[in-house]
């Protein structure tokens, strides 16, 4: 025989009734304490035993939406092992009344969220960059190049023959390396970002007519451009916006919510001003556009005089630089110094 105290609701009030409970085997007997009401005899196999969790009281429900609680945790659980009610869950209740148990499971859960977050969202993003559509990446493209236009860009000023020769440049550069992918290079004047370029996923590339100026020869701007064009043939772009929009966006991505990632295409130029690329996107365009340069025969030499040129000029423009993200220029010409001083001898001439 099981005996315990509780209260009992009717499910039809709120008004709580104190009651002694007596199993007897086989039926639950409830009664009003000091005669009071109620007065049911409910048999066991009839009733539902919540599960426990933490240091709360128990709960039998009853039929008809009535409920017994009580505070009496152990024989409540010598019901549920009559019953073979809520098989396991006692396992569970242990663990989380056990404060070295909980504190471990956070710090299990703090882990696998930064794990997530570290190395789950950026394999994810890459996978769902590939997958885009290109209409739906010139769709968000030209979403951005046009809020570009009204807030920071002007119309190129630049000599008709000198942009049509970099133009023919450009196509050699690209063909070379993505020949897969459209691209279209176009000049824009800007004071306000200044010695720029910056590339969109749909393969459009931007060049100010500032950076033009500032170069002093064609290679040097080639040599940003194979930069540029490393970010659209890595959909280095796409994965910035999957990445930097959050758990949100991926999984919107991978359910196939094309609406959502539509929609965050006005933050593009908004995620390239602010935060640009990661340093791992960048330090992989650099290293495709060494190469770029070395099998061209000219070495990095030009990479490295813009890339210091720009740093030095920046400072007097007073917009954010859309590459301002970029590593230290003094770690990433050391970077390319690198890569062409590993290079086997003779590998610059091929």
């Amino acid at each position: 025989m099981i005996e315990f105290t509780g209260v009992y609701f009717d499910g039809k009030t709120s008004r709580a009734y104190a009651v002694s409970v007596v199993f007897d085997g086989r039926t639950l007997h409830i009664r009003g304490v000091e005669g009071d009401y109620p007065a049911l005899d409910i048999p066991l196999e009839d009733c539902t035993i919540t599960p426990p969790l933490g240091n709360t009281m128990r709960s039998i429900q009853l039929p008809g939406g009535a409920q017994c609680q009580t505070s009496d945790t152990a024989a409540v659980s010598a019901l549920e092992r009559l019953t073979g009610q809520n098989r396991g869950m006692g396992f569970v209740h242990r663990l989380e009344n056990r404060w070295k148990t909980a504190v471990g499971a956070l710090a299990g859960l703090v882990l696998c969220v930064w794990v997530f977050v570290t190395y789950g969202i950026p394999f994810l993003a890459e996978k769902i960059a590939y997958s885009v559509p290109p209409e739906l990446a010139e769709q968000m493209s030209r979403q951005a190049i046009e809020m570009l236009d009204r807030r920071f860009l002007k119309p190129s000023e630049l000599d008709p023959g000198k942009t049509e020769k970099l133009q023919e440049e450009f196509q050699h550069l690209h063909s070379e390396i993505d020949p897969d992918s459209d691209y279209r290079l176009e000049f824009r004047k800007s004071p306000y970002i200044g010695p720029n370029a910056f590339a969109l996923p749909s393969g459009l590339i931007i060049m100010t007519d500032e950076l033009v100026d500032l170069a002093d020869s064609n290679r040097e701007l080639l040599a940003i451009l194979a930069h540029e064009t490393a970010h659209v043939k890595k959909r280095h772009g796409l994965r910035s916006i999957i990445q930097n929009s959050g758990v949100f966006l991926l999984v919107s991505a991978l359910a196939g919510d094309i609406t959502s990632i539509t929609s965050t295409a006005a933050s593009l130029p908004t995620l390239l001003a602010r935060s640009g690329y990661s340093r791992k996107f960048e330090t992989e365009a650099d290293t495709v556009a060494a190469l770029y340069m070395i099998r061209k025969g000219w070495g990095t030499g030009p990479f490295q005089a813009i890339l210091l040129r720009i740093t030095r000029d920046m400072a007097d423009y007073p917009g954010e630089s859309l590459l301002s993200s970029h590593p230290l220029t003094n770690q990433r010409v050391q970077h390319l110094r690198d890569i062409e001083a590993s290079m086997p001898s003779g590998e610059a001439a091929e």
